[in-house]
């Protein structure tokens, strides 16, 4: 049977047929495959092209009410395109159009109105992480106190830069989780309600290296130890920082963490003058409570505090005794010039 025959003209079909297929099949897979920034390169290009020039715009900026805070924001339509690129929504993956999707597929020749709905960031993509937050003690503690909850703003936000040189917040440049900058922004955050942990904070190694502008993942912030969303006590079990997983919370950074490691004193107090208030009217009332003096002198931190203390007395002894002994080296060195200019003129 030859080749052209009509059973071979069927085979060559079959065989074209298959080829056609296969193909197909290939390309099914690799669309499949592919990003959706491979895809949909350049989704963007359409809203930056207006949006970074200012005279294409018929308004520089906006007024509108925050969803969740009810407060009124002056919004710039203005985009600084290095700094939204380097922001966790100018990543190739991410559109405009995810957030603002009242544009999808919409004619843009003629640009578009700039009263677009407001984005609701938890509704659109971040409910879990919300919930997860909500639903926390941190913020049923915060309640009962009536205390103002922190929103997502509030902690996650980026800044953008007035031509006054102004410096104000932009959600729309929200840095990634490990920015410098943003890990920054939450040691302030958690700093503006935790004053007194702030202080101590700054006390210990991990937030003297911060306070000298050092924030990289390589240096502890506030949620690297205590948690992100879901913010425990350090006296519940779940708590990353409590006796049954800190260990393992400062293993992530310390390889070669062990027991005695963990025992040292995150938050030192020993630049807070209330800590040494209440040892001094703990030894005072020590007739009367005697087991409250106790349980002060077991605390580690009083024997930083005191440890802290003689250091300070011996850095203020050694120093003013240097200095003393230099004034009266300095007197006594006078004493001799005037003696022996007194010496000299007695003999001319």
């Amino acid at each position: 049977m030859g080749y052209n025959s009509p059973k071979g003209g069927l085979i060559k079909r079959y065989l074209s047929g298959f080829k056609s297929f296969r193909l197909s099949a290939f390309m099914v897979i690799m669309i499949a495959t592919l990003s959706p920034a491979m895809i949909c390169a350049g989704d963007n290009d359409e809203c930056l092209d207006c949006h970074t020039n200012p005279e294409k715009l018929k308004v520089t900026e906006k007024t509108e009410i925050d969803p969740i805070t009810g407060e009124i924001e002056v919004i710039p339509l203005v985009i600084d395109e290095a700094a939204f690129k380097k922001s966790a929504h100018g990543g190739e993956d991410f559109y405009c159009v995810d957030c603002h999707s009242e544009l999808e597929d919409a004619d843009l020749s003629e640009g578009h109105k700039p009263n677009l709905k407001p984005v609701d960031c938890i509704t659109f993509c971040h409910d879990d992480p919300a919930e997860e937050f909500l639903k926390s003690s941190h913020v049923k503690l915060m309640k009962e106190k009536n205390k103002d909850v922190p929103t997502c703003k509030d902690c996650h936000t980026g800044v953008r830069y007035e031509d006054s040189g102004i410096v104000v917040k932009s959600p729309m440049n929200v840095p990634r989780a490990d920015d410098p900058s943003h890990r920054r922004f939450t040691i302030e955050s958690c700093g503006s309600c935790h004053e007194d942990y702030f202080s101590s904070y700054r006390n210990n190694a991990h937030g003297q290296v911060t306070a000298l502008g050092h924030t990289t993942t390589d240096v502890p912030v506030c949620f690297d130890c205590h948690g992100k969303h879901t913010i425990l006590n350090s006296s519940d079990p779940e708590s990353k920082v409590g006796k049954e997983k800190i260990l393992e919370t400062c293993g992530e950074c310390h390889a070669n963490a062990h027991e005695s490691f963990v025992m040292h004193v995150e938050h030192p107090q020993i630049k807070n003058i209330g800590y040494y208030r209440n040892l001094l009217a703990a030894i005072k009332n020590a007739r009367n409570d005697p087991e409250n003096l106790k349980n002060m002198l077991k605390n580690p931190q009083t024997i930083l505090c005191v440890v802290f203390v003689m250091y300070i007395g011996i850095l203020a002894f050694t120093f003013s005794s240097f200095g003393l002994h230099s004034l009266l080296t300095w007197f006594a060195t006078v004493r001799d010039e005037c003696g022996r200019k007194g010496h000299d003129e007695e003999h001319h």
